[in-house]
């Protein structure tokens, strides 16, 4: 997907001279929904910030503002050049109109922010992390970034705040905020020297512009390889806007752990549909709390956990290296205290454990849609209330955009199929959906997607008996749907090496089981007739899967809502890709209502 919709951009120098109501005119030619406290902002900030580029002699330079990022966050104005050496420069700046009387730190539920006593009064974070999650943003995820065309950097411009003052911004829980390259009134030549030092007041600066504003904005593989990346430094992996906010949060606890001064039991509650992330930020958490401990030998008071999944066990104990100190036990089997607990997968917990209680920080990474057992009892609720049982202050998170699937909504979309929920706006699938009538064809199709990679892989309800693990030998096969020619067979994957199968296999499908917390480049996915669409509603056939789950049944009971069940498994399995699913459904009826809702057809 594009960057951004139209931006306004302008070389410097034409700007030169005009007020700030005829750059706010020129602007609103480029944006129809600004506030105005926005019209305002650029009315004042603007012309301060052309005038400290007009003092550095840079008036080649071009100006963008309002840049969107797609998953949250507009860049208020960037400066687009090259150096002396025609190496191509963007500055990220955050335009502030603080000043120090009309700002203080605020603790909202113990969430770090800073309090702006505007006319409209609001809470804002700190302007280094705002600068911070835009640039990281930008590296991990603008093509011509990504691709090494493009440079950023990042500064703050407070115009209006006292230099006597400028010490504010490094207190508190951002006592270690790094603000060298803040810049506030009184220091114009400063700011000036610094603009200078990043771009050439000589260079043909089109190339750069074009770059930046007609590059594609690409999202970052979020998935279970870059743990070593991670691992290795935390900043290797850039956090979208709504995963910044939750480092906001959680790192002055994290320091303060570190110091001794921590004496509160904190639970943070991260929920957010496959594909939202989750995972990313628990191991980035993990992978700070390393950063604080170098030398302390203390990897093992910190923990990554999940309920016994033996799948994404196996696979993460293949992709880890176990010389950096990732620790990755199944729940049931931890002892003894802990600093700090990441429970991935938390949603399918079947009780909550003394494990859980006695860490000082627990980490829950949770979709209460993911729950696919009766006795499943890990929902956002049960652990709001485990909190306050067990003297945790409890917080919340929520994360929306889509890492995996392009941001698209794609997930939305099957929200809707599923749970009939409304979405605020369809901004396109963001991954390609194939449906097939014939099940020869989505073979086809999936032999084709293997050639490109061996992230590709098979999923289906649990609706054939796995004779090929059980039975006598090991060549059977398990799935056959008859009445086609040839005869479509394959076999369930394997109950062991299992990380052996998610490197490399078409020839084994995947289940529920070993569908959750893995995703892969391309799926293809057998929609069978435990779930069809009758009469304007959903109806299960439970039993059709209870027939070979020993395990679902068992934990089924007369409360039991064997239909959200149901829809919850469907609802993993389908979000599984990142790039491209294709479905072959048994049910003609459950087909043409999956195209009238996902596909937006009929």
């Amino acid at each position: 997907m594009g960057c951004s919709k139209m931006i306004f951009n302008e070389m410097v120098s034409n700007l030169y001279g005009l007020s700030g109501e005829e750059i706010v005119k020129k602007m609103e030619n480029f944006y129809d929904d600004n506030s105005d406290a926005e019209k305002n902002s650029w009315r004042v900030s603007l012309p301060k910030l052309i005038e400290v580029v007009k003092q550095a002699g840079l008036g080649n330079l071009y100006l963008a503002t309002e840049y969107e990022l797609p998953a949250g966050g507009r860049i208020d104005a960037t400066l687009i050049g090259d150096d002396e050496h025609g190496n191509h420069h963007v500055l990220v700046i955050e335009l502030k109109q603080w000043s120090r009387d009309g700002v203080k730190y605020f603790s909202n539920d113990g969430f770090p922010v800073i309090k702006v006593n505007a006319k409209n009064p609001y809470s804002s974070r700190h302007p280094v992390n705002q600068t911070k999650e835009y640039t990281d943003a930008l590296n991990g995820n603008h093509s011509n970034v990504v691709n090494g065309q493009l440079k950023i950097f990042g500064c703050q411009y407070l115009h209006q705040f006292e230099l006597s003052e400028k010490d504010f911004f490094i207190q508190d829980a951002y006592s270690d905020v790094d603000i060298s390259n803040m810049f506030v009134m009184g220091e114009e030549g400063k700011f000036a020297d610094y603009l200078k030092s990043i771009f050439s007041p000589t260079a043909d600066n089109e190339v750069a512009k074009n770059l930046f504003i007609d590059g594609k904005y690409v999202t970052t593989e979020m998935d279970m390889e870059i743990i070593n990346k991670i691992t290795e430094s935390p900043e290797n992996i850039p956090l979208w806007h709504d995963q910044s906010e939750i480092l906001d949060y959680i790192m002055p606890l994290l320091k303060q752990q570190a110091n001794g001064s921590l004496k509160t039991k904190h639970m943070i509650l991260i929920e957010g549909a496959a594909g939202t992330g989750k995972t990313i930020v628990g191991f980035r958490i993990l992978a700070e709390y390393w950063k604080l401990h170098l030398n302390s030998n203390n990897n093992y008071s910190c923990i990554y956990t999940l309920p016994r999944n033996r799948t994404i066990k196996q696979v993460l104990d293949g992709l880890r290296d176990k010389k950096k100190g990732i620790y990755i036990e199944f729940l049931e089997k931890i002892e003894g205290k802990r600093d700090l607990l990441v429970i991935d997968e938390a949603h399918r917990i079947t009780e909550f454990s003394d494990a859980i209680s006695s860490a000082q920080i627990v980490i829950v990474l949770q979709d209460d849609k993911q729950r696919v057992r009766g006795n499943e009892i890990g929902t956002k609720e049960a652990f709001k209330t485990f909190a306050h049982e067990n003297g945790y202050n409890f917080f919340t998170f929520k994360l929306d955009y889509q890492k995996r699937s392009g941001l698209g909504s794609y997930v939305d979309r099957l929200d809707k199929l599923l749970y009939e929920s409304e979405y605020q706006k369809d901004v396109g699938l963001g991954i390609d959906v194939n449906i097939f009538d014939n099940i020869q064809d989505l073979e086809a199709w999936m032999i084709d997607c293997h050639n490109i990679t061996t992230s590709t892989k098979y999923y289906a309800p649990y609706c054939w008996k796995w004779k090929s693990n059980w039975g006598r030998t090991k060549t059977e096969m398990d799935i056959k749907i008859p009445n086609i020619n040839p005869v479509f067979q394959k076999q369930w994957n394997p109950y062991k090496y299992q990380y052996k199968w998610y490197l490399d296999s078409i020839d084994k499908v995947g289940c529920i089981y070993t569908a959750q917390g893995l995703s892969f480049d391309y799926v293809g996915f057998i929609w069978w007739e435990d779930l069809v669409w009758r009469n304007g509603e959903w109806q299960s056939n439970i039993n059709l899967v209870t027939k070979y789950d020993s395990e679902l049944k068992k934990t089924i009971t007369n409360n039991s809502d064997t239909k959200n069940l149901l829809l919850n498994i469907y609802r993993v399995m389908l979000t599984r890709a990142k790039k491209g699913i294709g479905i072959w459904f048994k049910d003609e009826e459950t087909k043409q209502h999956f195209k009238k809702i996902c596909l937006l057809e009929g």
